[in-house]
């Protein structure tokens, strides 16, 4: 009896070890969300070349075979092509891109390696997500009591920066709590779990939240509903309809971003427009679409900070290339996870609808989670493949002795070992270098002061994939009449940025120049790229008064009464009634004119 115990702890230990590991790399999920780089990502990188070292030293005491499985192939040629993409078209800032992608993969490595070190069942990982789900509720219970949140137009956005992103971990919470009692109907505490994501989730407003919850629940139910499915049917349309008109602009503003998406892939669909172009490709595409088609309704468009659609995003930048490479993905881990991680793929399934219409994907939790469950997928589709060759007799059951050998697996354990972990610690060295930078520029933001340009221009090579750092540079600049300079941010500024305040800026650094051409076009494209923003106009109206062009100056300022504003303001009613100035004046000179020449 009591050998039977220690067999049993021992054959144990490995998987609750595993699962410590789990949690902790859930740990940094957890972390408040940053827009920058943060200290928690080089923790992040570092803790993953600990995480490899780890299941190096695991596979090789427990004697495991490591091996390559279909997965792991077509993320690393997907990681390969996406690295080689960024390379050989650097047109675009993307070394953000690149240190985050290679941060993932680096993790992905690490913790393929630590599940193949151990057999571990499905429920250890989905018990740390559901407590980190639980962890969040919590979070956003707290936020409610005590009115304050992370976002001061929200009640509650847990560790993240609004409600929209936060609301997929409830979401994914309730559908894997809600799948699990359903394969484990014994397991009567799932309830409570349940129960809070239900009731937190309303709360936060999402509606790609509530549609990802219903579609998951419906197929975990679908036996027992599809006998009502047309009026399950009816109920959704109906439902469906109430959720669009609650916030119709929001929604009409995301139709906008798939519409203008969809058309820069047509423009590049097969290599995309390059890694890191989504904004700028995004400008481009509103500006030929609001020149070819003036009368559409671009009332909800707005600055984007996000895509709103992670797989239109790698089409934009990756073509249709990229898209065949997540979409391979998606089936290969559908395939692993369908027998031996159902509740996770249900789970990673409510997050796969909710990226349809947000961003999850953009951001480190969610990364983190992926890689979590790929990771797994992985390392069950090996489980799976050297189970058919045993059953084939391809492969015996003997265990690989993974020493320093010449044996395969043993070569591409310590080939693994020898890139990952170095690639780590570099990888994780230049992120701290970002973390510091964006703390550096997190105490100037917001000072424009001339003995701060030195500063700027050290904190460059680091901060030029961030918008907000390259258009502050260029206020300062333009504020020391260094216009030429101040361009050349502003430039930098259109790469990574829709904002059309960059073309706005660059218009008045071009009529400062007395090159009125260039200001002209820089107004018009700002206003093509956002038409919905009456200031580009009134720019324009200024520079036809300035150079004395009165009939353009009439047209415009006509324009700018007639104009709807998508948000009054008093700045918007001292715009029109500048406009309405300008009109009368204009009126009276005409008027007088023809008196005159009667006369």
């Amino acid at each position: 009896m009591k050998y039977d115990i220690r067999c049993k702890l021992s054959a144990l230990s490995p998987s609750l070890a595993a699962m410590f590991c789990v949690a902790c790399t859930l740990w940094f999920a957890a972390s408040p969300v940053e827009r920058d780089w943060s200290h928690t990502d080089v923790a992040l990188t570092y803790a993953g070349a600990v995480l490899t070292l780890t299941g190096v030293i695991l596979i090789s005491v427990r004697n495991k075979r490591l091996s390559p499985s279909r997965l792991d192939i077509v993320l690393l040629a997907w990681f390969l092509y996406a690295m080689a993409r960024a390379y050989f078209d650097a047109s675009y800032p993307c070394s953000a891109f690149c240190l985050r992608t290679t941060q993932m993969m680096m993790l992905y490595v690490a913790l393929r390696l630590l599940l193949t070190s151990t057999a571990m069942r499905e429920e250890y990982i989905v018990l740390p997500l559901v407590l980190f789900g639980l962890w969040e509720a919590w979070l956003g219970l707290g936020q409610l009591v005590q009115a304050g949140s992370r976002h001061h137009l929200y009640l509650l956005t847990g560790s993240f920066l609004n409600p929209g992103p936060y609301s997929a971990i409830l979401a994914m919470g309730l559908v894997m709590a809600v799948y699990w009692h359903r394969k484990c109907s014994h397991c009567k505490y799932l309830y409570l779990p349940a129960s809070v994501f239900a009731i937190l989730l309303p709360a936060t407003w999402s509606r790609a939240a509530l549609l990802s919850v219903a579609v998951c629940v419906g197929i975990i139910y679908w036996n027992e509903w599809k006998r009502w499915r047309w009026l399950v049917a009816a109920s959704g349309i109906v439902a469906g309809f109430g959720l669009y008109f609650i916030k119709a602009g929001s929604a009409d503003g995301r139709y906008i971003i798939y519409l203008i998406s969809i058309l820069n892939i047509m423009h590049h669909p097969i290599l995309g427009g390059g890694i890191g172009s989504f904004f700028h490709q995004y400008a481009e595409g509103m500006a030929r679409f609001s020149q070819g088609y003036p009368d559409f309704n671009f009332r909800s468009a707005d600055v984007l900070d996000y895509a709103f659609n992670d797989l239109l995003r790698i089409g934009v930048e990756q073509g249709c290339v990229g898209i065949a490479f997540a979409i391979a993905v998606i089936i290969l881990t559908y395939r692993a996870l369908r027998s031996r991680g159902p509740i996770l793929w249900m789970g990673l399934s409510a997050l796969l609808i909710f990226s349809f219409f947000s961003y999850p994907f953009e951001l480190v939790p969610y990364q983190i989670i992926m890689v979590l469950i790929l990771s797994y997928a992985g390392t069950s589709e090996q489980a799976s493949i050297q189970r058919c060759k045993m059953a084939e007799g391809l492969m015996s059951e003997v265990n690989y002795e993974l020493s320093f050998s010449l044996k395969p697996s043993s070569l591409i354990l310590h080939a693994v070992m020898l890139i990952t972990f170095p690639v780590s610690i570099f990888i994780g060295h230049q992120i701290g270098q970002r973390a510091e930078a964006a703390a550096d520029y997190r105490m100037m933001a917001g000072v424009n002061h001339a003995d701060f340009i030195d500063d700027y221009y050290e904190l460059l090579p680091l901060m030029a994939s961030n918008g907000h750092f390259l258009f502050d540079f260029a206020k300062i600049l333009a504020a020391e009449r260094r216009y030429n300079d101040s361009n050349a941010m502003l430039r930098r500024g259109t790469l990574v940025s829709n904002d059309p305040m960059f073309y706005v800026l660059q218009g008045n650094n071009y009529r400062e120049m007395e090159a009125y051409s260039e200001a002209e076009e820089s107004y018009k494209k700002a206003y093509f790229i956002l038409p919905n923003r009456i200031y580009p106009l009134y720019q324009l109206m200024c520079l036809y008064e300035q150079r004395g062009m009165e009939r353009k100056m009439r047209q415009m300022a006509r324009q700018i009464i007639n104009f709807k504003v998508k948000v009054e303001s008093p700045a918007t009613e001292e715009i029109k009634a500048r406009a309405i100035q300008v009109t009368d004046s204009l009126n009276r000179k005409y008027r007088g004119c023809r008196k005159s020449i009667t006369e």
